[in-house]
């Protein structure tokens, strides 16, 4: 059974809202009748509860911690883990979008090949000779293993977050071309934006 550990000092904070931001659902009441103010542990739950992708089958534990300086979150593929740094300002559905990138590369690191990677290069445009990853705890925006990534979380969550670098957002036409990478027997993605 997979568990999600939670590490963290709980702080109270209210939900941004804004441009980009979303409304904080309704909130939560104390036995009292009371409502009392989201916590960073809401947030995370609303976060995994978004994710429409049976991640628990890939046996990786997600992990939340403290942020971290120049990280939002990192895959430790020997560990089968999931670290998440969310930023105090983060929503739930930012936070979420962070898991589903973490899950492509524990999607890439358990059902890919050699041969399935140089497919990816060639569907997605990208230069065959190009490294698969990058340096040990660089950033992966400008990496195949990234935009493997970084591909997954837009077919979850669409294209507002993308952050890679190598190759643009997989357009409308390009969906079906790329969703035979993944094993997404079990959610609908959404259609890209483009």
């Amino acid at each position: 059974m997979i568990r999600v550990v939670t590490v963290l000092i709980v702080v109270f904070l209210s939900f941004p809202t804004g441009i980009g931001a979303v409304a904080p659902e309704a909130p939560k009441t104390e036995p009292n009748g009371l409502a009392r103010v989201p916590t960073l542990l809401d947030r995370e739950e609303q976060a995994l509860a978004l994710i429409g992708f049976p991640w628990q089958k890939l046996q990786y534990d997600i992990v939340f911690l403290p942020p971290r300086r120049g990280f939002r979150a990192m895959t430790l593929s020997r560990e089968n883990r999931i670290e998440i740094y969310a930023r105090p300002g983060d929503d739930s559905h930012h936070v979420a979008y962070d898991i589903a990138h973490e899950l492509g590369h524990a999607i890439d690191l358990t059902t890919n090949t050699r041969e399935i990677r140089q497919k990816w290069l060639e569907v997605r445009g990208i230069d065959a000779s190009t490294p698969w990853f990058g340096c040990d705890g660089c950033s992966d925006y400008n990496t195949p293993a990234g935009d493997f990534a970084e591909t997954f979380a837009l077919l979850l969550f669409g294209a507002e977050h993308f952050r890679g670098r190598i190759a643009p957002p997989p357009t409308k036409d390009q969906i079906p071309a790329i969703i035979p990478f993944f094993p997404l027997d079990s959610f609908k993605p959404i259609p890209a934006a483009n």
